[in-house]
């Protein structure tokens, strides 16, 4: 059943790995988790909040970048280049076009997230001779945050063009992380305000929910049952996951090509 997911996944890998303008962001990542000792160097007191704080920062932004660069072109592309008709000629479902691209989205941002994870905690192993375990959340919450900012891309373009998909993707995810912002408003006196904001605190994604940075970096500032509350995100990105992809399909399968 996911044989031609799977082949259409791979394809999209190599042809995304071979994109320089993703290398330009997995290296200007790299860079500057490298530079975190320099900068914990000339603060030795917080040494390691620098470290950390920058390190997950880097992955987040590059991660962020790579995650909208790769997944807005996967399907106009292949429109534009007329390589669709090729592919849906063959025994080659519309849903399993969709979901390929996804797969292949999804496995590229994985290769360049474990990448940046590796090198960040390689560097933190070399400063604080130990490897927290919750440095490693910290960058597994990142992937799956991307997981869902993929979808997104993915889900819009079915029906956007790159330029607008990007603008529609970067500007949700920079709402979606003003959770304490939209959560004040659910609670405004004012009927239309309060109104807008249910919408976007309960319909758009959360993607503030994903950032547990503070605490890990702070570790004063605890989360109430960790573990927990981990496995609900993650639960949360493959739902919201699954409901952009099945939207994707249905305007894909829908749309004229």
């Amino acid at each position: 059943m996911l044989a031609i997911p799977w082949a259409i996944a791979r394809q999209t890998v190599k042809e995304a790995l071979r994109r320089r303008v993703m290398w330009i962001f997995l290296v200007c990542g790299v860079f500057l988790i490298a530079l975190g000792p320099l900068f914990g160097f000339l603060s030795p007191k917080d040494s390691q909040t620098v470290l950390r704080s920058l390190g997950l920062a880097a992955i987040l932004l590059a991660g962020l970048f790579i995650t909208i660069v790769t997944c807005i072109y996967l399907i106009p592309v292949e429109i534009e280049r007329r390589t669709i008709y090729t592919v849906l000629s063959k025994p080659v479902q519309r849903y399993e076009f969709v979901l390929g691209k996804f797969l292949g989205g999804f496995l590229t941002v994985f290769i360049n997230i474990l990448a940046m994870g590796l090198v960040f905690l390689a560097m933190l192993y070399l400063q604080e001779h130990k490897i927290a375990p919750e440095m490693i959340k910290g960058v597994v919450l990142t992937f799956f945050q991307m997981m869902l900012l993929a979808a997104l891309s993915i889900f819009f373009s079915t029906f956007a063009t790159p330029v607008v998909n990007f603008f529609l993707s970067f500007g949700i995810f920079l709402v979606g992380n003003l959770s304490s912002v939209t959560d004040s408003l659910t609670t405004n006196k004012n009927v239309l305000i309060r109104g807008a904001g249910n919408i976007v605190h309960y319909i758009l994604p959360n993607f503030g929910n994903f950032n547990i940075q503070n605490s890990i970096i702070h570790p004063e500032q605890d989360i109430t049952n960790p573990n927990i509350y981990i496995r609900n995100i993650i639960i949360y990105a493959f739902i919201y996951s699954a409901v952009l992809l099945i939207g994707a399909i249905m305007i894909f399968d829908r749309r004229e090509v």
